[in-house]
């Protein structure tokens, strides 16, 4: 099915209906409304020249850099929306997220899609685009409980240590807390998928001539593997994080100064 540009003119009529209603009662938000829709249209035709010149090209190395950049991009999303400095935690971040992809979609695209087009645009950058855009809430959440808890909580590390507990047994508290806020997302997000991203998701497989009962077993699968890559993500994330954390001498970096405070 082709939409037409007119069509689309037509269905972008939509968008008078909200601010109608915004200028009848006076509420303060059509210029928002119009700054937001122009910036979300200015990045789908970005991002549309880009897939275009992707999928047109459709080689393993185009392919694979643009799922890099889709990579980079939700690393840096998940450390900005978590209020945490962007240049101590990119690298961190970046680790984690790579391999919670990594493991995530190649599993999803050799075992369960059969892997002999693996390295296509259509199949691998759906795969990965889906996985990270999860990961950035899901992580972002993860990363605030966990760098907040050594923020406020780094006596208790301190007294831990100094009773004999290892630093994994002295960090393990604020690791599991954000482990458990990376899974909550996904978990949550299984109870009302169908009625929110899941019909849109399958939409999309039917109107690429897929089946019903594929489309719905591809939503289970990914749904599965998006849980798994934002737990893979933290733990990854948190192991490779640990150098930037801790010094030489296994203190916390900038705790000396808070204290003075």
């Amino acid at each position: 099915m082709d939409i037409t540009f007119m069509q689309c003119m037509l269905g972008l009529l939509l968008l008078l209906v909200p601010c109608y209603v915004f200028y009848v009662f006076n509420i303060p938000l059509l210029t928002k409304t119009l700054r937001s829709f122009l910036k979300m249209a200015g990045s789908l035709l970005v991002l549309g020249v880009l897939l275009y010149e992707v999928v047109d090209l459709d080689k393993p190395f185009f392919t694979l850099l643009f799922s890099l950049l889709i990579i980079v991009w939700g690393a840096t999303l998940s450390i900005v929306q978590a209020k945490l400095p962007l240049r101590q935690l990119f690298l961190p971040v970046l680790a984690g997220t790579f391999v919670g992809v990594l493991v995530a979609g190649m599993y999803v695209l050799l075992l369960v899609m059969g892997g002999a087009n693996v390295f296509e645009s259509r199949y691998m950058i759906p795969v990965v685009a889906m996985l990270t855009g999860h990961l950035i809430h899901a992580n972002s959440k993860a990363l605030h409980v966990y760098y907040m808890g050594l923020r406020h909580h780094g006596q208790l590390y301190h007294y831990l240590l100094a009773n004999g507990a290892t630093h994994s047994h002295a960090l393990g508290y604020l690791l599991r807390r954000a482990i458990q806020q990376s899974a909550l997302p996904s978990l949550s997000g299984m109870g009302w998928v169908v009625m929110g991203v899941s019909p849109l998701v399958m939409w999309g497989m039917l109107l690429g001539g897929a089946s019903v009962l594929t489309a719905v077993a591809c939503q289970v699968v990914l749904l599965v593997a998006m849980f798994t890559a934002a737990v893979l993500s933290v733990v990854v994330t948190v192991a490779v994080s640990r150098r930037y954390l801790l010094d030489d001498y296994a203190q916390l970096k900038g705790t000396e100064r808070q204290d003075a405070s």
